[in-house]
């Protein structure tokens, strides 16, 4: 019974096998292309990677120093003009400096306020009653210098007198002179030397406190020029970076678009200045894109747009050539979008 079993599963498989074999010589069904493929329209012509962006470039903004985000007032697809304020960054140690500079402009404006203010009234009494007092001294040193002189002219007294009375005349009487100039400087108020050192001082205070104004105020990032928000990277709270790689904010006009094409360093020479350019866009529904060409950025660099393998080569070098949109395709067109760009050959 089981050999029987055996030689029918032989014949079947036998029967599938052949099945098999006359089933592998069909030919497959062609299907149809998911999307139609971009072709170059140009007979002589060469293709090129595009980039979409604004004709008058897109700016990244970033912050001027890292600092937290306390509040940001622009969003995405927000239109902005030059000056406005896109975030604001932490500023309360600035402000503090400035209640201290402020403060010290205020101690400077004392200064002069007391110089202006001299003399002062309860200064001069004293000042002219040692005036008084050494005038009075002066006249008595007089007088017994005038004695004592007398007395060595009689032979009564001695010429060693006679000196001391007169250098004890001479004492009272740089006291007597220097009592009047103190009265004198009293009188005539301040220093006129010192005025200008109290205005220069008052001065530096002052430029002291509208330079952190104008710190303050750099904390205020502005738009650099009137534009759109195309993309924004950050939020009340974070903290900003200064990293030009990622910038807080992307602006541009979309008023006018411009493709970026990215043409191989070896196939330069065949653009001209009279060349015509046609981009298709990607996707479900590709349109055509009629181009002019403004102007050739006479910078080879090495290819951005790279297919991250560990074996590829970045030794690739293209030149940025820019043209302007000049008839929009129906659907949206975005900067940073991806396109075909095909240009004729020139002659």
């Amino acid at each position: 019974m089981v050999r029987w079993i055996t030689i029918l599963m032989c014949i079947a498989g036998i029967g599938v096998g052949v099945l098999a074999v006359m089933n592998s010589n069909e030919t497959p069904p062609v299907l149809p292309l998911a999307r139609p493929a971009s072709v170059n329209p140009f007979d002589m012509g060469l293709a090129a990677l595009g980039i979409v962006e604004p004709l008058s470039r897109d700016i990244g903004v970033v912050a001027p120093e890292p600092g937290l985000v306390v509040e940001v007032l622009a969003d995405v697809n927000a239109s902005v003009e030059a000056g406005q304020v896109l975030f604001r960054l932490d500023d309360r140690l600035l402000r503090a400096d400035l209640i201290r500079a402020e403060a010290a402009v205020a101690g400077a404006e004392s200064e002069i306020a007391r110089w202006r203010s001299l003399p002062r009234a309860e200064d001069l009494p004293p000042l002219e009653a040692a005036v008084a007092g050494a005038a009075a001294l002066l006249a008595d040193r007089e007088e017994i210098l005038l004695i004592t002189r007398e007395a060595v002219a009689r032979g009564s007294g001695n010429v060693r007198e006679a000196s001391a009375a007169q250098f004890a005349l001479d004492v009272v009487r740089s006291q007597r002179d220097r009592a009047a100039a103190d009265l004198a400087r009293a009188r005539a108020g301040g220093w006129k030397p010192d005025l200008d050192v109290f205005i220069a001082m008052l001065a530096a205070r002052k430029a002291e406190v509208e330079a952190i104004k104008v710190l303050i105020d750099r904390l205020n990032v502005r738009a650099p020029r009137a534009g759109m928000v195309l993309r924004r990277e950050l939020e009340a709270g974070e903290f900003a970076s200064t990293q030009r790689s990622r910038p807080a904010m992307i602006i541009g006009d979309l008023a006018r678009l411009a493709i970026r094409a990215q043409v191989d360093e070896e196939d330069i020479a065949l653009v001209g200045t009279t060349s015509r350019a046609v981009a298709k866009t990607r996707g479900a529904r590709p349109e055509d894109i009629e181009l002019k060409l403004v102007r050739v950025e006479p910078f080879a660099r090495p290819k951005s747009d790279l297919g991250g393998d560990n074996m590829e080569r970045t030794d690739t070098r293209v030149i940025d050539v820019v043209f302007e949109v000049v008839t929009p395709p129906k659907g949206p067109l975005f900067p940073g979008q991806a396109v075909d760009v095909f240009i004729e050959a020139g002659r």
